[in-house]
């Protein structure tokens, strides 16, 4: 387990100024000053290799990664689309997308002597971020909301994490940045209001997701992300960024972000990611009435359009997917309700090939 020592800097997403490499758990610190909260992203030195560059080499691992791409010709007809896979993220380890990142971003944690992480979670960062700390040998602190699911807490206690509870999830903030910035604990999670990104390392660890894509499906038109505050989505568009930078891609596919009401949308009104839309969802996962810039940038880069799906359409189309043999959580679902909305809106057509990102499984929701 070693840094990458093709990692030359980090950049700012906003400003462009270029950063040294090392620990920017609040992003760039210039934006942060002038009241601008924005991500960090990483720069390699350029190479003729097709390996996916990552910050960490031969980071603990669980076994993350190459999770099933599944083509469903029936869901691609009912949706009047060319082609259709999913991409299931519950094969991870610990049953969700996070484990990509938490592989990451606990291999640094280790590697700078780090002997806690500090998280705020809904639930599956929880879980993922308690695993791998135990796999390395470092304590996790997890914030959670009360309403946390019961199975999701369990299984963070049963991984060794120290659990707190607030109310609502701004709450927890202030609480994991108290630990990170004054008790020396790595941050595992975004912390400040309005938010940015999780620490640039972790993030990359969604990249391989792009090139995982690509060997399965080709280049697809569009892909379907649930999105909150955004690392998923980003992180999946510097993966095909990567792929375009070595030749192996023409052009981008349109990254979607799929909302449970609008924040994306109203924050493209005015080109400020620093807003509060709430509202009240049972897709717990992308819950939460804030948003990002890297959420804007990776829209904005790709062409993608942010969706709102509903909690009904979720569920029934959670029940679709279950009828086909697959649990997903309904954050997850709302992926596959967005193509209807997709089509409708002219975005996908019948030459259109789609992929959706189902996040999670159903089994802790």
């Amino acid at each position: 387990m070693l840094m990458n020592p093709a990692l030359s800097g980090l950049r700012c997403i906003r400003c462009a100024t270029l950063f040294p490499p090392g620990d920017y758990p609040e992003g760039c610190p210039s934006c942060l000053e002038d009241g601008h909260p924005a991500s960090l992203e990483c720069v390699y030195t350029p190479s003729t290799s097709s390996v996916m560059p990552l910050p960490v080499l031969h980071p603990i691992t669980l076994g993350e990664g190459d999770t099933p791409c599944l083509e469903s010709a029936a869901l691609a007809q009912a949706e009047g689309v060319g082609r259709l896979w999913l991409k299931c993220e519950s094969a991870n380890p610990t049953g969700s997308h996070k484990d990509r990142m938490a592989a990451q971003l606990v291999s640094r944690a280790r590697l700078a002597g780090a002997t806690r992480v500090a998280a705020a979670s809904s639930g599956n960062a929880g879980v993922s971020l308690a695993a791998y700390c135990a796999a390395a040998g470092l304590q996790a602190e997890i914030a959670i909301t009360r309403n946390c699911p019961a199975l999701q807490r369990e299984a963070m206690q049963r991984f060794g994490a120290r659990l707190t509870a607030f109310e609502d999830s701004l709450g927890r903030w202030p609480h994991v940045a108290q630990l990170c910035r004054e008790q020396g604990a790595f941050a595992g999670t975004n912390y400040l209001n309005p938010p940015t990104g999780t620490h640039a390392y972790g993030v990359e660890g969604y990249k391989p997701i792009a090139r995982e894509i690509f060997d399965h499906c080709g280049l697809p038109t569009d892909v379907i992300v649930p999105t909150a505050r955004g690392d998923l989505l980003w992180g999946v568009l510097l993966g095909w960024q990567a792929l375009h930078r070595q030749g192996l891609i023409p052009r981008l596919p349109r990254m979607h972000a799929v909302e449970p009401y609008a924040r994306l949308s109203r924050a493209l009104q005015t080109g400020d990611a620093r807003g509060l839309w709430e509202a009240g969802t049972d897709q717990y996962s992308i819950a939460g009435g804030t948003t990002t810039l890297q959420s804007l940038q990776a829209l904005a880069r790709s062409g993608g359009l942010p969706v709102e799906v509903s909690d009904a359409a979720a569920a029934q189309a959670q029940q679709r997917l279950e009828r086909m043999g697959l649990a997903t959580e309904l954050s997850s679902a709302a992926a596959l309700a967005a193509v209807t909305r997709l089509r409708r809106s002219g975005m996908l057509d019948a030459e259109s090939s789609v992929v959706l990102i189902l996040t999670s499984d159903g089994r802790r929701g």
